[in-house]
């Protein structure tokens, strides 16, 4: 998902709850920046755990 897209889709989400079921690689222009983006709700967080991490649920 193109970082764009995904700041067009937190400001249409607003400040509701989602749970992150599906994430997608965060890209700026053809360049992936390391973020993932949850394609629900726009969310960001770095690598494709972060859900779990932000969740407490990350494996040590």
């Amino acid at each position: 998902m193109q970082e764009k897209e995904a700041i067009e889709l937190r400001a249409k989400w607003g400040n509701k709850p989602c749970n992150h079921p599906d994430l997608s690689k965060e890209y700026h222009l053809s360049a992936a920046t390391g973020d993932y983006v949850c394609t629900t709700c726009g969310k960001n967080g770095p690598g494709r755990d972060w859900v779990k991490r932000e969740k407490g649920e990350a494996e040590s």
